[in-house]
């Protein structure tokens, strides 16, 4: 290759990247043009155009598709299949260009054409297929998650992913003024509960405090139910997060997870081997896949902690297997709960249960300590032999959170530092109740409602 087409191959996947960056930039500014047609978006002309072009559409800090891409778009032509190639008669770099427009789903996609005019007829040109997303909000750009949130990037970060892999995260969600933000919120840093002294001896909640608890808990719950009714194929993960956001700002609430240590979004999504912390992205649900909806929220100065798993479409009897035994895992524990129990116990009984079934817990994360802090003590580890501190006591509030692994226990972590995915790459599924003890045993703070949507075997005895 000469140095000019280096430079125009450079030029073009720099702008495919910004485009793709960009999921509503189809249908709000290709598809107009295209009219359902088969062709290309062509961008042409000298190295030094093209190179001003993409600059300008990077530096830009305008958000939407169309004010954005200004520039790009006033330079750029839609091309029909037809006389496409006929206009690139003698260029560089067209292999593959009619089968990628060919291919493409035109609901969907849309094919780029950098052409660089290198001389006197002499082109060279560069292509891509790129996918739009049209049910989430034209803002951008889209980027990957990088350092516990604190960074972003244009691709997608090197990993040896499974089957499952990392997309475009959307940009902050707005919290409105009249919200009231914990000190993490500016910081990343919840410092109130890193030196706090909940953090090694289990707060017992007051009378007062257990009511606010049970407020909150409650509006937890109304969250994830809404987030669970719009579980289906096709919806994004980002998706998922924007309902409980909104939710969530209308029940007068804070969504816990939104920049707690950075983390982006204001819920976790967890899908297929993801165990714990999946960041909602633009990739959607598909048929087959199970997906952990994780809430936490804020409402008068005490947290609620709640997830389930849902299945997606027709999910394999093994993975609705594991959401089960995972299920019935967190009630048996729950069981066992009461004024003097030790809360080492726990994990011997979930882990004689999901043993049985052919599962493995994941030992890396537990339940916890939760009250006027996300998280505190006691820690409540989920496997058995384990060598967690305190007995129960009333007025002790704590989540059990079992996350129970197809195959072995072990997990990893993406780039992005938060996704925990099986190291084996086989499914993971969790549930969460938030529980306050009494005097008799436990309060599910959390529990499911009439009103809840029914889960998988739910749904297939009604």
């Amino acid at each position: 290759m000469s140095a000019a087409e280096v430079e125009v191959d450079e030029i073009s996947k720099k702008l495919f990247e910004l485009l793709d960056s960009f999921p509503r930039m189809h249908d709000r500014c290709v598809a107009p043009l295209a009219e359902g047609r088969r062709g290309a978006l062509v961008l042409r002309g000298a190295v030094r155009m093209l190179s001003t072009v993409v600059a300008v559409s990077d530096a830009s800090k305008a958000q939407e598709s169309k004010d954005r891409f200004k520039v790009l778009l006033s330079r750029a032509k839609w091309t029909p299949q037809e006389s496409l190639l006929e206009d690139l008669g003698g260029c560089g770099g067209t292999k593959g260009l009619k089968e990628r427009i060919e291919s493409m789903d035109v609901d969907r996609e849309y094919v780029v054409v950098v052409v660089g005019e290198l001389g006197p007829d002499e082109l060279y040109c560069v292509h891509d297929c790129l996918r739009g997303v049209p049910s989430v909000p034209d803002i951008g750009p889209w980027l990957y998650v990088l350092d516990h949130g604190a960074e972003r990037s244009r691709s997608r970060p090197g990993f040896s992913y499974a089957a499952l892999k990392p997309f475009r995260v959307a940009p902050d969600l707005p919290v409105p003024p009249h919200i009231n933000k914990p000190d993490y919120y500016e910081t990343g840093d919840p410092r109130a509960e890193r030196t706090s002294v909940a953090k090694d001896v289990p707060p017992v909640l007051t009378f007062e405090q257990s009511e606010r608890m049970r407020r909150a808990c409650r509006v937890g719950r109304e969250i994830l139910d809404a987030a669970h009714r719009i579980v289906k194929v096709g919806v994004t993960t980002d998706e998922i997060d924007r309902v409980v956001h909104d939710v969530t700002i209308e029940a007068g609430a804070y969504p816990a997870p939104l920049h707690y240590h950075n983390f982006p979004k204001s819920v976790c999504t967890s899908v297929n081997e993801v165990v714990c912390h999946g960041i909602p992205d633009l990739r959607e649900l598909q048929d087959g896949d199970i997906v952990n909806v994780d809430v936490s929220a804020v409402v008068d100065g005490m947290h609620a902690d709640l997830n389930e798993t849902f299945t997606v479409g027709n999910v394999a009897d093994d993975k609705k297997a594991l959401v089960k035994a995972t299920y019935d895992s967190l009630f048996k524990a729950i069981a066992m709960c009461k004024p003097g129990a030790f809360y080492r116990d726990i994990g011997g009984v979930i882990s004689k249960h999901v043993n049985g079934c052919g599962f493995q817990v994941d030992k890396t994360y537990c339940g916890h300590g939760i009250g006027e802090y996300f998280h505190c003590a006691p820690n409540v580890p989920h496997y058995a032999n384990n060598k967690a501190k305190f007995s129960m006591k009333p007025g002790h509030c704590f989540t059990i959170e079992p996350m129970i692994n197809a195959g072995g226990w072990k997990d990893t972590h993406w780039p992005d530092g938060w996704t925990a995915v099986t190291r084996d790459g086989k499914p993971s599924a969790q549930f969460e109740h938030t529980l306050l003890v009494n005097e008799t045993g436990v309060e599910i703070l959390t529990a499911r409602l009439p009103t809840s949507p029914p889960l998988w075997w739910e749904k297939q005895a009604a």
